[in-house]
């Protein structure tokens, strides 16, 4: 094991990763789905999505392009299937019905859908994380390749850690904004949400076309 190696690979991949991952974006979605809930339900929802985020990380870092594979699955239609989700969570948002259609109960979780996926390990997290894996099995054998996946390890745990403070944060926000403020700042995301689902599903089509471009 190369000590200095594992460090260096663990930064790497959080600096890579948090722009992706974008906690303070699925604190927006947390604070936005949570209304009706109080401290003990966000705190909750928050370690479960740090641990689920760890997770879907490593599963997707070992053997997310095998799945892809075996299921046929192109990351353009993993695009297109993630912009649908997002889009449809955003018009959620954007047009609530009314409250006594959408209260959750309070057994009801939120922490892997949608706060993890798709929001924090989405398409785009995921083609990252798969793509760092096949450069990672193509280095040269001098590299102490044990090292590099142990740095990887390390560096998803740290962007999980970042993920649950961020999360935590979300009680002492929605108790400054107050439910007007929160019904405001939700339709708000909820816009947004919806423009992120177009763009997930533009960014796909373009590259359906690009593929039928180069097969034509």
């Amino acid at each position: 094991m190369q000590i200095e190696t594992i460090f260096t690979v663990a930064g790497l991949t959080m600096l890579a990763l948090l722009p992706m991952v974008n906690p303070p974006t699925s604190a927006t979605l947390l604070l936005g789905l949570s209304k009706g809930h109080g401290k003990s339900y966000l705190s909750r929802q928050a370690k479960m999505a740090s641990l689920f985020l760890f997770i879907a990380l490593t599963v997707t870092f070992f053997i997310g392009s095998s799945i892809l594979e075996l299921f046929s699955i192109s990351m353009p239609s993993l695009r297109l299937g993630g912009g649908l989700i997002i889009g449809a969570i955003g018009f959620k948002m954007l047009f609530p019905a009314p409250p006594e259609k959408i209260e959750l109960p309070k057994q009801d979780s939120i922490a892997f859908v949608p706060l993890t996926i798709p929001s924090m390990c989405g398409p785009g997290t995921m083609a990252l994380v798969i793509s760092g894996a096949s450069e990672i099995a193509s280095l040269p054998e001098d590299v102490s390749k044990p090292s590099v996946y142990l740095g990887s390890l390390i560096g998803f745990a740290g962007v999980a850690l970042v993920a649950w403070l961020v999360l935590s944060m979300a009680y002492p926000t929605l108790k400054l904004l107050g439910k007007n403020g929160i019904d405001a700042f939700t339709r708000i995301m909820g816009f947004l949400l919806v423009c992120m689902g177009a763009q997930f599903l533009v960014n796909g089509l373009t590259e359906v076309y690009q593929t039928m471009e180069l097969v034509l």
